[in-house]
């Protein structure tokens, strides 16, 4: 079957416009392997570059180039050296060099595009507004702004003889005003950029440059200190690149500039996780669920009390619940968002309403899209507090039943339950929903284990640490099994980590976060201090094979520093105990404390 390049192209284009970038790698490769099959070389060189403008766009840099090796080669075989096809090929290896960040190579082609335009068009052909276009943006890179508005200015000139180059007059205006900024022309730069703007807000919407001329009227008026102004481009920019690119290392420069924006209004948590989902709630989602809940109060066939009994939330899974998200956290499951906990019982009378309440609510805040629904494991929206309790607690029917009559757990599931678990399950923040279900539990598991149970977890806490560090590091040594040693260390590290979070009565996070959160604990950080620097060590055999392993029996290496380290991390553990009333003894081996912690001294 022939390919139709029009209709691929069209394709292509169709995607685009339905936001499907996740699909064009596949789309674009797919028509490349049957073009390379079928001998059309044309066909195959248009689907090259596209990929390589794709892979450019998307931040796939690796992918781009190694494209950019094979296109030329290919070119030079089908006897298409130095054509205009050839030269603009050119182009699109200058532009992804450019974006890689190979300057010098970027412009090495750049002048070759420039030789065989030279010799093949007309001074004022369109091609020459597109060359000195991209040309800028690698002005703009090695910092040269003069030659970059220079290069603008010859493109603006010849793009304004095409009068239906829209497109290409709108990016134009875009790039000049960008270089005008560098260059210290604020006001060109201002008046360019409106003009650019306007280009686009005449129907141009939609077209994925648009993106960067807001960011870049951004870029502008934060220059010029109207951070209120900067921060509504950066906003709408970040919304249009997301729905044509999706998350590129380009949405993020968007991210982190809107950050700076709102440090200089000195609102520096705005795009924090909590915060971004606390005032999403306080602007759009709190009048709803008033206004349906006083019209649902009007219907005298429902009960307005089970309705009083919903909790709004922002807690659970995910770093912003933690207080712990920054721009890395920003590129999955992020966005403006809330839970609606309400019962099974409530979900079965109003749970579709609910939703439908919810999905209306605006799909952008403070240009973050509101995360997609994850099947199975919700973090935003309705959700059964049965099954969210069940599934992060791992809870058994009996014990979940338990858990809602009582709103607290048995004593069984107490000492088995994980304390990232709890952690989960009691952190971030409750909106409204006082009185509610899930608040009643929320605020007795975030108190912390009953005394009993609390008492128990430290010993075997301290059993564990002992075997770990005072017993098993030394004899693991002793045998030279370096390996298995290291493994013990990092066990007992994790794990002095973790009786610092059980003595402060704070629930210990997920690992990936406990260091983290560990500096915000009030007691222990002499410990956590020593516990890091121990981290920075590996053991070495050298002090080990000065005996046999007899020798070695009932004896401390004290010429290890490791095993130091160890011991004076358990001597400050103890000292910790008696501060806290929790012991008399002075006993360092830490299974000897154990009877006191249990008994109360």
């Amino acid at each position: 079957m022939t390919l139709n390049i029009q209709e691929i192209m069209k394709g292509l284009d169709q995607l685009f416009d339905n936001q499907e970038g996740d699909r064009i790698e596949e789309y674009l490769s797919t028509y490349l392997e049957q073009a390379l099959k079928e001998g059309d070389v044309g066909s195959a060189i248009t689907i090259i570059n596209e990929l390589i403008g794709f892979y450019r766009d998307t931040s796939q840099y690796e992918k781009a180039e190694a494209y950019c090796e094979k296109l030329l080669p290919f070119m030079e075989g089908a006897g298409l050296k130095d054509t205009v096809h050839y030269g603009t090929s050119c182009l699109n290896i200058a532009n992804a060099y450019r974006a890689s960040g190979r300057l010098e190579e970027s412009m090495a082609y750049y002048h070759r595009v420039f030789d065989i335009y030279d010799r093949n068009l007309e001074k004022n052909d369109f091609l020459y507004a597109s060359l000195n276009n991209n040309l800028s943006l690698l002005y703009q890179e090695m910092g040269d702004f003069d030659r970059a508005c220079e290069a603008l200015s010859e493109a603006l000139d010849i793009v304004k003889q095409y009068p239906e180059a829209l497109v290409e007059l709108a990016v134009t205006y875009t790039n000049l005003a960008a270089s005008y900024v560098k260059a210290g022309c604020l006001k060109k730069a201002k008046e360019t950029s409106e003009l650019g703007l306007a280009v686009f807000r005449d129907g141009l919407t939609e077209d994925f440059h648009y993106s960067a001329a807001l960011s870049g009227a951004g870029d502008i008026h934060y220059a010029c200190g109207e951070y209120a102004e900067a921060v509504e481009c950066y906003q709408q920019a970040m919304v249009s690149l997301k729905q044509h690119v999706g998350l590129t290392h380009g949405y993020f420069r968007i991210v982190s500039n809107l950050q700076v924006c709102y440090e200089a209004m000195g609102k520096e948590e705005a795009l924090n996780g909590l915060r971004l989902s606390r005032d999403y709630y306080e602007q759009f989602g709190k009048a709803a669920f008033e206004r349906a809940d006083a019209k649902w109060n009007q219907d005298d066939s429902r009960d307005s009390q089970e309705l009083d009994g919903i909790c709004f939330a922002k807690l659970g899974e995910g770093s912003e619940c933690f207080g712990l998200d920054d721009l890395l956290s920003k590129d999955h499951d992020f966005g403006p968002g809330f839970c609606i906990f309400v019962t099974r019982n409530q979900f079965d009378k109003y749970g579709e309403e609910l939703e439908k309440l919810y999905n209306e609510l605006p799909d952008n805040f403070r240009g973050f899209s509101r995360p997609k629904f994850i099947e199975g494991a919700p973090r935003n929206g309705v959700i059964i507090v049965e099954d969210f309790l069940g599934r992060i607690l791992d809870l058994s029917g009996s014990e979940l039943e338990f858990l809602m009559e009582n709103k607290t757990l048995s004593e069984e599931v107490w000492l088995r339950t994980e304390d990232w678990r709890l952690k989960t399950v009691t952190n971030g923040e409750i909106f409204d929903g006082e009185n509610s279900v899930y608040e009643s539990i929320y605020s007795r598991l975030k108190k912390g284990y009953p005394d009993a149970v609390w008492r128990k977890r430290l010993a075997q806490k301290l059993g564990e640490i002992c075997q770990l560090g005072q017993y098993n590091y030394q004899r693991l040594m002793v045998r030279q099994d370096l390996y298995g040693a290291i493994l013990m260390l990092h066990d007992f590290e994790k794990k002095v980590v973790e009786f610092l979070f059980l003595i402060n009565r704070v629930y210990a996070p997920h690992e990936k976060w406990m260091l983290a959160e560990a500096e915000t604990l009030s007691k222990g950080q002499n410990i956590l201090k020593e516990v890091k620097d121990l981290m920075k060590l590996t053991p070495e055999l050298s002090s080990y094979l000065q005996r046999d392993m007899v020798d070695w029996i009932g004896t401390v290496n004290r010429e290890d520093i490791i095993v130091e380290m160890i011991d004076h991390i358990g001597e400050e553990m103890v000292m910790l105990l008696k501060d806290e009333g929790l012991t008399k003894s002075n006993e360092n081996y830490l299974e000897m404390q154990i009877p006191y912690i249990l008994n109360g001294c």
